[in-house]
Formats: structure tokens, sequence, C-alpha cells
């Protein structure tokens, strides 16, 4: 069995009560891919060992020793850095990561290191709590850019000619009669996240009710690409926060 002990950054995904005195915390980390790890909580607030920063994609820094095929890590230090200046804060903003969180716990079961996937997740994460005004939009420009580290990123443009999104190819066709395809109304708002950055934000611009339409959309999307990802328990709350 191999031992390695070895600093990491890392991304919570869930915490679970295991116990009166521990819990489980899941953390998709930069070198070891998605963890479990096991945490005791402290018997009072003044030990300074909350573990109240476990919450739903806080950054931590991780130093560990990895088990091969142990099912739960134990860490030896740990510490949340960099720190959140809103997402704590924001009730709309906690509720996008308590959202986003549950979805990447659903999707993210690989125990190995993807670089390019973690700093996605790291730098879309910090760019959420910095986002001042226009992050209305972004779980929306999120779940479009998760596909691409995922397997089904759309693979072709909304034209003239291909105007019906096919679901099951992912790619935008001209025939609208397919199963998997959606009408030209919602194959325009999902267009919409085409080509657009995290910086560009400010640039799509959507309705209440288109803003839920298209998260209805995504969703449609990846249930199909990732059937046993099964319900998103958040999905009401987020609902309920953007139509108030």
């Amino acid at each position: 069995m191999t031992h390695i002990s070895q600093k990491t950054r890392g991304i919570v995904l869930q915490q679970i009560k295991y116990s009166d005195s521990q819990i489980i915390a899941h953390i998709y980390t930069e070198q070891f891919g998605r963890q479990a790890f096991m945490f005791r909580r402290a018997k009072s607030k003044k030990s300074g060992n909350s573990l109240n920063f476990l919450q739903p994609l806080f950054l931590l820094e991780i130093e560990a020793q990895i088990k091969d095929k142990r099912q739960i890590q134990r860490a030896r230090e740990l510490r949340n850095h960099p720190h959140f200046n809103n997402i704590p804060f924001d009730i709309t903003k906690s509720s996008i990561a308590i959202f986003l969180a549950e979805i990447l716990s659903r999707v993210l079961k690989e125990e190995e290191a993807n670089a390019e996937l973690f700093n996605f997740l790291y730098h879309s994460v910090l760019l959420l709590d910095e986002e001042k005004e226009h992050f209305a939009n972004f779980h929306l420009l999120f779940l479009y850019e998760l596909s691409k580290y995922l397997g089904f990123y759309p693979e072709s443009e909304f034209t003239q000619n291909d105007k019906y999104f096919n679901i099951a190819e992912g790619a935008y066709t001209e025939y609208h009669e397919l199963k998997f395809a959606l009408n030209k109304r919602e194959s325009q708002l999902l267009t919409q996240l085409s080509g657009k950055g995290f910086h560009q934000l400010h640039e799509i611009k959507l309705s209440r009710m288109q803003r839920q339409d298209l998260l209805d959309i995504l969703l449609q999307y990846y249930y199909y690409h990732l059937p046993e990802m099964g319900k998103v328990k958040s999905l009401d709350i987020l609902k309920q926060i953007f139509s108030t």
C-alpha cells in the first residue's frame, strides 16, 4: 500500500454527519481527485476546530497522507484559504454555491488528478466570490462550460440552417422533429452561452423566466448524458431564490 504525504488544494463538495463527533467531507483535490476525509468536531467553540469552513465550494489547503484504496482519508492539516469575501454573506451567491456543489458532488467521481478541471473549478469559484453585479447567470455558464470537461460540450453553433439543438448529439441541426431536439426558442436560449467567458457575464441578457427555462434545458442535457446523477435536491431552493 502506497503512503503519500503531500499538500494539495481542495474544493469542498459536501459534508455528511458520521456521528455526533465526526463528519465526512467529500473534497475535490488538485493532487488526488475526489477524496473523502474524516474530521472530528471540536467539543467546544473555544478549541478553534469548529470546521465551519467545510461548506459547499469553500477552498482549502490540505496536508494529508493518502492511502491507496482507502475509502476515507485523514488530513494532517487543514485550513480555509483563500477566504471568501462574499459567498457566505450573499444569499444568492451562497444558493448558487450549494447548487453547484451538489452538481459537482454527483458528477465528479474520479479519484485521479485532473489539473485542467481543477483549475477551471478553482478559478470559477473565485470569480463567483469576486463578481460584484453580474452573477445571476453564473450557474448557467458554469454548467455549460463544465460539460466540456465531462465530455459532452456542444460541438457546433446556432446558424440560420442549424437552429435546433440536439441534446443527444450535443450539436445544432436543421431537423426539429428529432426526438431529442430542442425547439427554436429553447435552442436560441442555449446559444446565448456559446463562446462566452465569465468576464462576459454582463452580456448574457435573460429575464427571470428565461433564466429558469435555460436552467431546465441545461439540466435536461446533463440528465441525458449523465442519467446516474439523479435529481438535484437544491434546485427548488435555487429557483425560489431567483423567483423573489
